[in-house]
């Protein structure tokens, strides 16, 4: 696919994690790491983001759509996404960014870094109107005839604060099976999830970033950003490192998964 910019910045940038780190993220369920690329990189990461955040929105998970809107609307979202992108841009998996993220990923997961899968995917909050990410878990996303030992990582591409959307984290909450979900609003054609039971959130912890470091959290770590509120946009380059998932016995009880992926094709077959 052609693309408007050239290969990353041949710049190495090194970062690796403690077994301090991996003890507090397997007590609490995330960790916060200050810088995983550079300056130069971020600045080309930026210019990939903003090309592909910029193709022509379809509603759907083949191109930019908004969590929070049902399937097939194209209007400017208020929490859009954009899978996969490195399969548009197959260069992303040469940064520093990602290196290091994968290795990181490796040594919280307690497995080789060869047996590391990965996919990113692309979140962001316009100015003003950005709408908040309902408190979820992760793998409540995923299938539920799998089995999973993986890690999310999360990185701005702008300063994050609390006020335009950074993640908060619920220390702990990882522990234990995935909770009840709903599709937001109680609507299946709608992407975003939300937890259905009410849950002491008291405790949980907003982690502010600057451009260009990275929080990690396990899948089942219950997490909620805030909407943005600020003048300026909310870009994050998310990131999901697994091995390779596992066929369980018997399928997890996940209702909304199905109801979701009915509502996802029955919408598709009407474009």
């Amino acid at each position: 696919m052609t693309t408007p910019f050239g290969p990353p910045p041949q710049t190495r940038f090194d970062v690796d994690v403690s077994g301090r780190d991996v003890a507090f993220f397997a007590e609490n369920g995330y960790l916060a790491v200050d810088q995983v690329t550079t300056e130069e990189e971020l600045e080309w990461l930026s210019t990939v983001y903003d090309e592909l955040r910029g193709r022509p929105a379809s509603g759907y998970l083949d191109a930019v759509f908004d969590l929070t809107r049902p399937y097939g609307t194209t209007d400017s979202p208020n929490l859009g996404q954009l899978l996969f992108p490195e399969r548009l841009v197959p260069a992303i998996r040469d940064t520093a960014m990602w290196k290091n993220a994968r290795r990181i990923a490796a040594k919280l997961l307690g497995v080789p870094e060869p047996e590391i899968e990965s996919w990113g995917h692309l979140i962001f909050k316009p100015a003003r109107r950005g709408s908040e990410t309902p408190w979820h878990q992760d793998e409540a996303y995923w299938d539920p005839a799998l089995s999973y030992h993986a890690v999310g990582g999360w990185m701005p591409l702008d300063d994050a604060t609390v006020d335009n959307g950074c993640l908060w984290f619920l220390p702990g909450s990882h522990r234990g099976d995935v909770h009840v979900h709903r599709h937001l609003g109680g609507d299946p054609s709608v992407h975003v999830l939300e937890i259905v039971e009410a849950r002491d959130v008291s405790a949980a912890v907003p982690v502010p970033f600057s451009a260009g470091g990275m929080s990690f959290h396990h899948p089942r770590t219950l997490h909620y950003s805030r909407p943005n509120v600020t003048g300026r946009i909310r870009r994050a380059w998310a990131n999901e490192f697994q091995t390779a998932p596992e066929k369980r016995a018997v399928p997890a009880d996940r209702p909304w998964v199905r109801e979701g992926n009915r509502a996802l094709r029955e919408s598709a077959a009407r474009r």
